[in-house]
């Protein structure tokens, strides 16, 4: 199988775009974006008819990147609750700078 090949059936699976520092979060995600943890990642499911962009928001305050997820996408957005923030508290929707 080419490079081009696996890169395309691997893409789709992550289509967040993580953006710069300085988003801004503005409110709670819709309840049609769901968010579960690990030990290792914080993932997201935009189960929602548009596009969403998404931010975590940790327990002790820290927000993450703003990811940008289309309908249907499933994606790590931030760290897992063995990372520096400690557990995700919930997701905020976010405004890419």
């Amino acid at each position: 199988m080419s490079a081009g090949v696996v890169t395309a059936l691997i893409l789709p699976l992550g289509l967040s775009v993580p953006t710069a520092a300085g988003d801004r979060a503005s409110g709670s995600a819709p309840a049609c974006v769901a968010m579960s943890e690990s030990w290792r990642y914080t993932n997201a499911a935009n189960n929602c008819a548009d596009t969403v962009s998404v931010m975590v928001v940790y327990r002790d305050g820290a927000t993450g990147l703003c990811s940008t997820l289309p309908p249907g996408a499933y994606s790590t957005v931030g760290e897992g609750y063995l990372g520096r923030h400690g557990h995700p508290d919930h997701l905020a929707v976010c405004e890419p700078s």
